[in-house]
């Protein structure tokens, strides 16, 4: 039996609760594949994200450094190919989501960049959107500087230029 013969023999009074549930088990696909993989949490948090083959591979080097696999990372790509909302944004805040009491430091050639980034870091993850993918992972109720606060699990970010 196919799903759409399913479907019609399911009751119209039961059909809208079956949908809320179908929806609900999508959401917790994307939530734990996002949880997982970085590129899957790129396109959550941007949802007119269009992907690239050097996208990919990006995605997949910061797997791996969020893994302990590679320590050391140099990205060379010509400009708005993504690089910094990758690695200065996104990067930081999904292994803040997945290793919680970790410490991140953000570099850059001026103190303004740096901290630029650590305000939109801090932001996401201090917002709603991002309790639904890291649930119980947020800010310190004292952290309110961009270039320097923590996580509720005893990670910290730190940015200087």
């Amino acid at each position: 039996m196919n799903y759409a013969e399913l479907i019609d023999k399911i009751p119209e009074s039961e059909k809208p609760e079956i949908l809320r549930l179908l929806r609900a088990l999508d959401e917790a696909k994307a939530r734990e594949s996002a949880q997982s993989q970085f590129l899957d949490f790129g396109k959550l948090r941007w949802p007119n994200f269009i992907s690239g083959r050097h996208h990919k591979t990006i995605a997949d080097v910061f797997d791996r450094v969020a893994s302990g696999e590679l320590k050391r990372v140099i990205i060379n790509l010509a400009p708005r190919h993504t690089k910094s909302e990758f690695s200065s944004y996104l990067f930081p805040a999904w292994f803040l989501g997945k290793y919680p009491e970790k410490k991140v430091i953000q570099t850059s050639h001026t103190a303004e960049l740096a901290v630029g980034f650590g305000r939109k870091v801090r932001n996401l993850v201090g917002s709603d959107a991002y309790q639904k993918v890291f649930p119980g992972i947020g800010l310190q109720s004292d952290s309110k500087a961009a270039g320097r606060w923590s996580t509720t699990k005893g990670g910290e970010y730190f940015a200087i230029g």
